[in-house]
């Protein structure tokens, strides 16, 4: 048998290998229903002045407010699942697990998945928290829009897919996201630093007219954009903006690869 006989056919044994595995995928795969099952969850702690609260989850939304109410952190998810039926479903969202850890300077709730394997179903959660102004906000989402607004403290999240809006910080932000527009809105930047980088999406930042800023931006492909900013320039091109702005203060720092980066003032 010549070299090219054999292997053509390895390429077409590994082919009929392909089409059984993939045969095998598909009789294994489930067929998702479209009934939905819920269930609440609630819990509160106390946060102690300068604390952390820490959200991780992987699909759903997720809302974080200021509250007035001292110390408290108020945080109410709805644990969400789709079956064939309806008991499946209810069944499925029962055993989402809601992970909890509580000191007296840090709140941690995880509902991330860390198992691998098929899924029997689809699940997410979706929070709503209320936490102390002054609260340092940490999230970590996949797949959901974060709202996050009257904060004060340092905001910190990393998402892979969905847009993100946050409003009110004064004590900066570091914001990472794969795809999706994300929009920051400053109370005061003089007490914290800003980054945003983002992969797919636009970054917008609003800023106070006092501010005092050093900026760094830069996009691959896309645009920079400033409005109502009397910039002192160091160096700018259709794809980088380095400049500072009141005389230079807190670094900002915002890149994107494909998107469009908008600062401004107000």
């Amino acid at each position: 048998m010549s070299i090219h006989q054999t292997r053509a056919g390895a390429r077409v044994a590994a082919v009929a290998l392909l089409i059984a595995a993939l045969g095998a995928a598909s009789a294994c795969q489930i067929s998702f229903g479209g009934v939905e099952g819920r269930e609440s969850w609630a819990k509160q702690y106390t946060l102690a002045t300068g604390g952390t609260f820490e959200l991780k989850n992987t699909n759903g939304r997720v809302r974080i407010e200021a509250s007035a109410d001292g110390n408290t952190v108020d945080v109410r998810a709805e644990k969400i699942a789709k079956a064939n039926d309806e008991a499946a479903a209810k069944e499925a969202a029962k055993k989402i697990e809601i992970r909890e850890s509580a000191s007296a300077d840090r709140v941690t709730i995880d509902s991330a998945v860390s198992h691998l394997g098929f899924s029997t179903g689809e699940r997410r959660v979706d929070y709503v928290v209320r936490v102390p102004h002054w609260a340092r906000v940490t999230v970590d989402e996949t797949n959901g829009d974060i709202d996050i607004r009257g904060v004060t403290g340092f905001v910190d999240v990393d998402a892979t897919n969905g847009r993100i809006r946050a409003s009110g910080m004064e004590h900066g932000a570091k914001v990472e996201a794969t795809n999706g527009e994300v929009t920051l809105d400053f109370a005061k930047v003089a007490d914290g630093d800003i980054r945003c980088d983002t992969t797919n999406g636009a970054i917008y930042i609003t800023v106070p007219k006092d501010a005092k800023m050093r900026i760094s931006a830069s996009v691959s492909n896309g645009a920079i954009q400033t409005h109502d900013l009397e910039l002192s320039v160091v160096e700018k091109s259709r794809r980088r903006l380095d400049a500072t702005y009141n005389g230079g203060g807190a670094s900002v720092r915002l890149e994107t690869t494909n998107g469009l980066i908008s600062l401004k003032a107000r």
